[in-house]
């Protein structure tokens, strides 16, 4: 190898350029396609944000004197969060930053939930 020629980066700097580059990627798909994403987002998107945040609910939402609000709130709550996932997917300008912020909450409450069975 002559001394002009540049070696691939190692390590957490060559992870750190593929993610920059997928995320990148991700952008310009989601750019391309706006109607696509939008219903995406809007449709199935919504409601399984919005099933992953009812399972997740009864982690953090404290038990009652009755020992069921943990489980009842999530119930009534499910339709409201649902509606404002859809509302926000309908809206949102910014289709990346939509994308990113429902996959933020899909993400959180999935790992609330991994955590709750894991013990």
């Amino acid at each position: 190898m002559s001394a002009t020629e540049e070696t691939e980066p190692a390590g957490p700097q060559a992870r750190t350029q593929g993610l920059q580059s997928y995320i990148a990627r991700t952008g310009a798909a989601i750019d391309r396609h706006p109607v696509l994403t939008r219903t995406i987002l809007a449709g199935p998107g919504a409601l399984l944000v919005a099933f992953v945040f009812l399972a997740g609910m009864p982690v953090w939402v404290p038990v009652g004197a009755a020992g069921v609000d943990n489980i009842v709130f999530p119930l009534v709550l499910a339709p409201l969060f649902w509606a404002v996932a859809f509302t926000y997917s309908c809206i949102e300008e910014n289709l990346t930053r939509g994308t990113a912020v429902m996959s933020a909450v899909l993400l959180a409450n999935a790992a609330l939930i991994a955590t709750a069975l894991a013990g």
